[in-house]
């Protein structure tokens, strides 16, 4: 299976799953889908980009060389084409992690803390289980690529240094 196959697939299984039954938005007053902030958005998996050019004004994408040289980031203008958002939107506040052993594991992504009550308040088994399901399910199929196993090792590789910085151990990510 090549990159957009994998990136096609994992859209698929993650189309109809929301981390809550109701519109988790309306505990953060969609913090997350906020376009207003400069220099923030969401990394978009390797050869995301070609299944989201030419989406028009909603969705801009820009290289993050100085952070994560070759990747992307998408910034969106507040207001998306749901089922055209992103893996890293359709999995929030989660993340595909993979150990220093090479384990596959679905973890609440401590970078979310700031900015979605789910990451600060809830545990994971707060979420709705089709919906952890789901991620794990597209976590999976994606770590079959190459290419998007390495950026998921990269970024598990960024959440260890942020769990590093002393303001980072307040956060338990570990559930």
């Amino acid at each position: 299976m090549d990159r957009l196959e994998a990136l096609k697939e994992a859209y698929d299984i993650l189309n109809k799953v929301t981390p809550l039954r109701r519109d988790c938005g309306t505990l953060c007053n969609k913090a997350c889908c906020d376009g207003g902030i400069e220099d923030c958005g969401m990394y978009l998996f390797p050869g995301e980009e070609d299944l989201l050019k030419d989406q028009g004004s909603w969705l801009s994408i820009v290289p993050v060389d100085k952070v994560m040289p070759g990747l992307n980031l998408a910034r969106c203008s507040g207001t998306c084409i749901r089922h055209m958002r992103p893996l890293s939107c359709r999995i929030f506040p989660l993340i595909p992690y993979l150990s220093q052993d090479d384990i596959l594991l679905i973890k609440m992504d401590i970078r979310a803390k700031g900015i979605c009550p789910l990451a600060s308040e809830a545990e994971k088994k707060d979420l709705q289980p089709d919906f952890i399901r789901a991620v794990r399910k597209a976590a999976g199929i994606l770590i079959t690529v190459p290419e998007i196993k390495g950026f998921i090792f990269r970024i598990s590789r960024m959440l260890d240094e942020y769990r590093s910085l002393p303001w980072f151990n307040l956060v338990d990510d570990r559930r």
